[in-house]
């Protein structure tokens, strides 16, 4: 039976692609999306709250929870959680902005950095991208932009 969930990965060049999705739908998934693979709170509808990594959502918004703390700290693996069941989601982790870093990477490759606001992402040429977690692409620039993200993680410390 095929599956008929869809997970979602943050993926900018998808989210340029015209969709029935208003501006403000657009922005509420990419805020969702930057929180794949943090840690949240969910405030259920019965006052409880829970805390783990946000794993997965689908359609419905209903989603998966990774490495779960439980009321009485108990702990459990994962957790599918219903949206009809959900009051809020709370990212309980810093968030790196890469705002600094697009403006410090302009002066290592004059024109060649461009910074993704709602995705708080950086392009660097047309096969670099720098994250939150780390920096995706190979070669000798990557490598470098590895070393410049690298530091400037160090220089927030």
């Amino acid at each position: 039976m095929p599956c008929r969930y869809k997970i979602y990965k943050l993926d900018y060049e998808d989210l340029t692609v015209s969709t029935p999705l208003s501006e403000a739908s657009r922005r509420f998934m990419l805020e969702l999306m930057n929180m794949l693979n943090r840690k949240v709170r969910i405030s259920l509808t019965s006052g409880a709250e829970i805390e783990g990594t946000l794993l997965g959502f689908n359609d419905n918004l209903d989603i998966v929870l990774g490495d779960v703390t439980l009321p009485g700290n108990k702990k459990i693996p994962r957790m599918v959680i219903m949206r009809h069941i959900i009051g809020t989601i709370s990212l309980t982790e810093e968030r790196l902005e890469l705002r600094e870093l697009a403006k410090i990477l302009e002066k290592y490759f004059p024109g060649m950095v461009r910074y993704v606001e709602e995705a708080n992402i950086i392009l660097v040429g047309d096969r670099i991208r720098v994250t939150e977690a780390g920096v995706e692409g190979a070669g000798p620039l990557a490598k470098r932009v590895k070393e410049i993200f690298d530091e400037f993680l160090r220089a927030r410390r």
